[in-house]
């Protein structure tokens, strides 16, 4: 009798990997409509550039290819902290501003993290956090914008329905790509010691 394989154990499919996919796929749709939007100005109908503007069709396709390829660092990024150990994931963070009414509801932030604590130091190091801080500073407060209150109850794992939050995630990973970048760019190496005139035979 044939011998069968072992069943493959099933692979669990954390259901928050949706939001946190899905949160990728928006922008790379928003951004793959403007990049065919602009090079359909120069094309016709069936796809072909149109006469006298082919350096026009060349310079959108540069222009939208750089786009394309520093989005897709980001992207990359993304998803290699998805799957690290911990795991990074979308977290909620509730706040009230320093200009705050009472009994408003809280401002909704949205970054990647491994824990609550984790997400509100990210979020706090953030500029668009603190231009946000500035602008909900209370009428006539000219002091330097405080640290705004979490709310905790309101604060949570996952995100909710698109629209009701502020989400920082993409600001978040372009920051972290141009630091890896950063880092990844060799030092220039040290000056030599100075080599001395070369004498003139006699």
């Amino acid at each position: 009798m044939t011998r069968q394989p072992p069943a493959r154990a099933a692979v669990p499919h954390p259901s928050h990997l949706i939001d946190d996919i899905q949160a990728l796929l928006d922008p790379l749709r928003q951004m793959h409509r403007r990049h065919q939007a602009a090079l359909d100005e120069h094309r016709t109908k069936d796809g072909y550039v149109i006469e006298g503007h082919h350096a026009a069709y060349e310079e959108a396709r540069y222009t939208t290819a750089i786009e394309a390829s520093d989005t897709l660092d980001t992207i990359r990024n993304r998803l290699e902290r998805l799957i690290a150990a911990p795991a990074h994931r979308a977290f909620t963070i509730a706040l009230k501003g320093p200009g705050h009414d009472e009994g408003a509801s809280p401002w909704l932030f949205v970054v990647n993290a491994t824990d609550l604590d984790d997400a509100h130091r990210t979020l706090t190091q953030l500029p668009s956090y603190k231009n946000w801080l500035v602008d909900t500073r209370a009428p006539g407060d000219t002091d330097s914008a405080s640290n705004a209150d979490v709310v905790s109850d309101h604060s949570h794992v996952g995100t909710r329905a698109p629209g009701t939050y502020l989400d920082l995630r993409q600001e978040q990973e372009q920051i972290l790509a141009s630091r890896t970048a950063s880092r990844s760019v060799p030092a220039p190496p040290p000056p030599g010691p100075s080599s001395a005139a070369p004498r003139r035979s006699r």
